[in-house]
């Protein structure tokens, strides 16, 4: 089919079938405006898939290691945000028509010398000026929340309210939820050009011309190069991250965990295995550019890991794994109209997109349809980078 025959025109094409791209069909399509989801792949293919599938609200002192006070006070102050995504996951869990293993048993980030202690210590302060539920836990308080962890442990946060979902069990409950409320969505179709016209964009695809009235970029670590093609310049940076899963092992961890300066996150998923992340470096391909594992990476994670779960040495490793991942200069999404290109819309995740996605897509949804948007989008507005 030639890229010039129009084969539908719609009042709002989303571009990404990942969870911002869904979510935000989802709830357009609730909304009653007419919507269309297009991907060069499959529901998920991307990050959305890859990820761990963890519901964050704590702070990392090791993620902002090497950012500066008034940076990370910035940051801070999105934690309420945070705090409403979480109360839209519970939602959702709810409203989808799939079981998405949504469990909040609570997150623990824990300290093994007295300079963590005090990271936490800080950390746990500026969360709760935020109005976030966290406490310090140590001593027989800690072994009696988490027995799995390491008697080594000095200290560790507990934030009750955080948990993990099933990621792509997620992302393909909102695409289905986006069908049934009146969506299309058209798979294998890449995007291969961007331009204006009269009544808003044309995009041309794979699968030939769309026209539509609002435009989404929702393309996860593809959107700053589809956001080219309309002539816009998103400020992402991109890294390749990878994840183990372990073999089935008897219910033992029963909470998100974290590390307070190493690259840790771990959990328990409800078939038994254990996925263990952190952010820990992973490449591209050679031959393919497909994002591939790292050997010295699996290496260094499983350390950690064992280090601080040591039931984990005796468990085996059935799968590693690796993915996209994008960040903004800020932390903060990327979300709502573009000023200087109207009916452009952009829903661009952070590094704690899933976490964040449902609501970035709420939130962008509104925007389009015209209702009153739930909050404030003036922090994630583009804009914020060129003011």
């Amino acid at each position: 089919m030639n890229s010039d025959d129009v084969i539908a025109d719609t009042d709002a094409l989303v571009i990404g079938a990942g969870i911002y791209g869904c979510a935000t069909a989802y709830f357009l399509a609730r909304f009653g405006v007419e919507t269309i989801v297009v991907d060069a792949g499959d529901v998920g293919a991307g990050a959305s898939g890859a990820n761990a599938g963890n519901l964050h609200l704590q702070l990392s002192p090791f993620s902002h290691a090497n950012k500066n006070p008034e940076w990370i006070a910035e940051f801070a102050a999105t934690l309420p945000f945070f705090m409403a995504a979480l109360a839209l996951w519970n939602r959702l869990e709810g409203e989808l028509d799939c079981d998405i293993e949504r469990r909040c048993p609570g997150g623990i980030m824990v300290a093994e010398n007295e300079h963590q202690v005090t990271l936490l210590r800080q950390k746990v302060a500026l969360e709760r000026a935020h109005g976030l539920s966290v406490e310090m836990v140590d001593g027989a308080a800690l072994r009696r929340l988490a027995p799995y962890i390491a008697p080594h442990v000095l200290a560790a946060s507990y934030c009750p309210d955080e948990g993990m979902a099933n990621a792509l069990l997620a992302v393909v409950g909102l695409a289905n939820g986006a069908r049934a409320a009146g969506a299309s969505i058209m798979l294998d179709a890449a995007v291969k050009g961007i331009t204006p016209d009269a009544a808003g964009w044309c995009v041309d695809t794979s699968r030939g011309r769309i026209r539509c009235r609002r435009l989404v970029i929702a393309a996860g670590s593809s959107s700053a190069a589809l956001a080219a093609l309309a002539g816009v310049k998103l400020p992402l940076a991109h890294r390749v991250i990878q994840m183990i899963a372990t073999e089935a092992c008897t219910p033992f961890i029963d909470h998100l965990v974290y590390h307070a300066e190493s690259r840790l996150t771990l959990k328990q998923v409800a078939n038994g295995n254990v996925l263990i992340g952190g952010g820990w470096e992973a490449a591209r391909d050679p031959v393919f550019g497909k994002p591939a594992v790292i050997a010295d990476s699996i290496r260094s994670s499983l350390a950690v890991a064992r280090t601080i779960v040591p039931r984990l040495a005796g468990a085996s490793v059935i799968r590693t794994w690796a993915g996209p991942n994008i960040y903004t200069p800020d932390g903060r999404p990327i979300l709502g109209p573009v000023r200087s290109h109207p009916r452009l819309f952009v829903a661009v995740c952070n590094t704690y997109g899933f976490t964040l996605g449902p609501l970035c897509g709420l939130l962008v949804a509104e925007a389009i349809a015209q209702r009153p948007v739930s909050y404030d989008l003036v922090p994630f507005a583009l804009e914020r980078f060129t003011q």
